[in-house]
């Protein structure tokens, strides 16, 4: 890795959470095990069924996590844009990744090994307590997502695919011009481009986003999840005899 690759890689390390609440000891075994890889669009980079060996993170880019059914459907379960990690439960159980780890654009992403995520995990009360954090906020991540998928409505789908990137826990980078292609979004949302952009014209004219250069601008995140509940009630509501 290149002397500059490094500083950047470090930089982004000390930049994080968890990082910084780790003893000094225990913050230079993180920086000296860490590695980061380059992944192309659609390159995998965690594959279901594969020994989880290693805690991911995102330096920059934007991955999607999903998973293929026994009749072939693909279910999308989130993305994980920069600054935001992946994986500890399938590390920690020491289990076979349940999913698929894809780069949705070039990603540059790094990984900290199992042993060494372990090691923190056992010794360090700081972050354990950042772990258990992240694994209950991805649980309430999980029924949210579960409830989404059940909207009929596209334009609701597409909301609550946006909403799920603004957990602080999940997403501590998350602000309100989302970086993500109108492609990247209705692949979250499983649609096509088509609709994805008819979704979003509908959410334009309800004045809760913008599309701009880099990405949509979520104007009001409360109000796009309050759209979001009130498509999911009306999905629910008996039919009219």
């Amino acid at each position: 890795m290149a002397k500059s690759e490094q500083s950047d890689l470090t930089a982004f390390l000390l930049s994080t959470y968890w990082v910084q609440m780790l003893s000094k000891g225990a913050r230079e075994r993180a920086l000296a095990d860490s590695y980061d890889r380059i992944y192309d669009v659609k390159d995998v980079v965690a594959r279901e069924g594969e020994p989880a060996s290693s805690w991911i993170g995102v330096v920059d880019g934007l991955l999607k996590v999903s998973s293929v059914t026994a009749s072939g459907k693909s279910i999308m379960f989130t993305a994980i844009p920069k600054g935001s990690w992946v994986g500890e439960g399938s590390v920690i159980k020491r289990e076979p990744r349940r999913y698929d780890i894809t780069a949705l654009r070039t990603t540059r992403a790094i990984h900290l090994p199992r042993p060494t995520f372990m090691w923190l995990l056992e010794t360090s009360v700081e972050f354990s307590r950042y772990i258990i954090d992240h694994l209950n906020e991805r649980a309430g991540q999980f029924i949210a997502m579960l409830e989404v998928a059940r909207i009929a409505d596209p334009a609701g789908r597409v909301a609550g695919a946006l909403c799920n990137l603004f957990n602080p826990v999940l997403y501590p980078k998350a602000r309100p011009l989302v970086n993500i292609s109108q492609e990247e979004l209705g692949e979250l949302a499983g649609f096509s481009r088509a609709t994805t952009n008819a979704a979003i014209a509908k959410l334009r004219k309800l004045d809760l986003v913008r599309t701009e250069y880099g990405g949509i601008l979520v104007l009001d995140v409360d109000r796009l999840r309050a759209f979001v509940q009130s498509v999911g009630m009306e999905d629910h509501l008996p039919e009219k005899k």
